[in-house]
């Protein structure tokens, strides 16, 4: 399973982390223009932090890592900058939109 990694840009907070919480699901689905909805099922627990979260909305960083079958690493970056974030309190699904992202291998960056 992919790791999914939702961190605030400037100070670094995580506040989402699947390796924390494995209970936390996500699905991801293109849209038009290479726009991306994630869509993220968050258990109770979680509730002090997606309140935070939601204070810091255009201040995101959200990745998901994925183990490739040559044993790399691939890291995909998605741009939320653009504050389409919504938090459904009742079911407690945050849907996040992104207008971009990036996939690269952080191998390739490593000295």
């Amino acid at each position: 399973m992919a790791r999914f990694l939702i961190k605030h840009a400037v100070g670094g907070r995580t506040f989402v982390d699947t390796d924390a919480n494995p209970q936390v699901q996500f699905v991801v689905k293109a849209l038009d223009k290479g726009r991306k909805q994630i869509t993220v099922y968050l258990p109770a627990e979680l509730e002090p932090e997606i309140a935070e979260l939601l204070k810091w909305r255009q201040e995101l960083n959200v990745f998901i890592f994925d183990e490739l079958e040559n044993g790399l690493q691939q890291k995909t970056w998605f741009y939320s900058g653009d504050g389409d974030l919504h938090y459904n309190e009742t079911d407690r699904v945050l849907n996040i939109g992104s207008s971009r992202d990036i996939r690269y291998l952080p191998s390739n960056f490593l000295e």
